[in-house]
């Protein structure tokens, strides 16, 4: 008997085997991030948006891409690509310009972006209130109102306070992100800013904020879309839906978010 046609026989069979092997893990590379999701996102909404997206990684196994930003920017980059899947900015304004382009799939409001001037702690028993803004030698920070979605907001504030001429003789910055914005407070580089209730809540160790009257603005509304360039309308309608969903706005919650009408 030739033991060395079965020896040949036997390293055949391990050698067809490893092929199968190697095919089969080439085809798990081919598919993997398949149901991956690209989304952009208003720079304000990252910690609660991290916490969320992580929770529905472990859920769905699906992995949320996000690009973080001011809302104007993303929505010029947006249009400047023509790729994603979803997009969640600060103002349901961002959404409406996108349905207007029937980019829109798909759409829900989820919580308020309310704003609030917070003053650096350092200017306490200086800055209590909303007129001391136009005080001479205040450092005001605001935000750029063609970048982002407070900064729209701040400006029918300013109109509506009868002192936007002297406060904008005081800002001395204007930030594409209220993220930026916010840590000019918290670092001294301003006394004070119109900034989200929400970051204002998340650094309250670092600053003090206070309430601006209701009248003088119309609080923004943080909506999602889920857009018409999605690779999977499905997969993407279902993460719109999830981050709209009453556990979500439980979470936003958390971080100082007041939930939508």
């Amino acid at each position: 008997m030739d033991y060395r046609f079965f020896r040949s026989l036997k390293i055949w069979g391990l050698i067809r085997f490893a092929l199968s092997v190697f095919v089969i893990f080439l085809g798990t590379l081919g598919t993997a991030g398949a149901e991956d999701l690209f989304m952009y996102c208003g720079a304000g909404l990252r910690q609660p948006i991290d916490e969320l997206l992580e929770a529905y990684k472990q859920q769905t196994g699906i992995n949320v891409a996000v690009e973080f930003g001011g809302a104007g920017q993303m929505l010029t980059r947006y249009k400047a690509t023509g790729k994603g899947d979803l997009f969640l900015p600060g103002s349901h304004f961002y959404v409406e310009q996108l349905k207007k382009n029937n980019q829109v799939i798909f759409s829900k409001q989820v919580v308020l972006h309310t704003p609030v001037f917070a003053v650096n702690k350092k200017m306490g028993n200086q800055i209590k209130t909303f007129d001391d803004l136009a005080v001479p030698g205040v450092r005001v920070g605001l935000g750029d109102p063609k970048a982002m979605a407070l900064g729209r907001t701040a400006e029918d504030i300013l109109i509506n306070s009868g002192i936007k001429d002297a406060i904008l003789k005081n800002t001395i910055v204007r930030a594409a992100t209220v993220k930026q914005l916010t840590l000019y407070v918290v670092k001294g580089d301003v006394d004070a800013a119109i900034i989200a209730r929400a970051d204002a809540f998340q650094n309250k160790e670092s600053l003090t904020y206070f309430d601006i009257d209701p009248t003088w603005y119309t609080p923004e509304i943080v909506t999602v879309a889920a857009l018409k360039t999605a690779s999977d309308p499905a997969a993407a309608r279902k993460l719109a839906e999830y981050l709209g969903s009453f556990y979500a706005v439980e979470i936003f919650g958390r971080y100082g978010f007041l939930p939508a009408p």
